[in-house]
């Protein structure tokens, strides 16, 4: 009896694992997307709120974010989470916000306030999102909060530069455009590999003008 009860219990707690790489992939991407859909719902707010608009604190809105999320009812949401290494490589980090539920990551979130496409700040964010504050290959969410008088054309840029990025990881699937879910927000992902393991990336802008 103690053999078999022990051996039903190694089953159950191997299936928690998904049988292969591309089901775990899938399992990862299906979680990111729920994250996705209510980080749109909070861009939206966030776009029709006059309180927040160019001239607000990046980490301001990074705030807004995180309490959002608070009030969206995940439970497990960290700002300015000491987390990985730093760009110098001497300390840890600071990721903006870390999601997590159940004890594991969901979502790292990085957020950037941009009024062109300004390359070098927006490499030091990239470089903290997807190196720096990511060792385990988590979902990544850069979301940018532009102030642009001519928005599509920003996207346009962005995008272009972001499709030119020479990226430190391994590329799986390359940045493509997603559905515009409105006016104010544009979304774009992609798959980057780290040490073999697939994680996705997306890139959100959302116009605050």
């Amino acid at each position: 009896g103690f053999l078999i009860r022990n051996l039903v219990f190694l089953v159950c707690d191997c299936s928690q694992i998904p049988a292969t790489d591309e089901e775990r992939l899938n399992a990862d991407i299906s979680a990111a997307n729920a994250v996705l859909n209510d980080l749109v719902k909070i861009s939206e707010r966030l776009s029709t709120n006059a309180t927040y608009k160019k001239g607000t604190p990046e980490n301001s809105i990074n705030d807004y974010f995180r309490d959002a999320l608070l009030l969206m009812g995940y439970s497990e949401v960290k700002d300015q989470t000491r987390h990985g290494i730093s760009l110098s490589g001497k300390d840890a980090g600071e990721v903006d916000i870390l999601i997590s539920k159940d004890g594991k990551e969901i979502a790292v979130f990085e957020g950037l306030k941009l009024a062109s496409v300004d390359s070098a700040y927006i490499n030091t964010h990239l470089s903290k999102a997807i190196i720096n504050y990511n060792a385990l290959g988590t979902a990544t969410f850069i979301v940018a909060y532009v102030s642009s008088y001519d928005y599509e054309s920003f996207w346009n840029r962005y995008f272009e530069y972001l499709e030119r990025y020479q990226y430190p990881l391994q590329i799986k699937r390359t940045l493509k455009t997603m559905t515009s879910p409105n006016a104010a927000v544009r979304i774009a992902n992609m798959i980057l590999s780290r040490d073999g393991f697939d994680f996705p990336v997306f890139f959100m802008t959302i116009n605050i003008e």
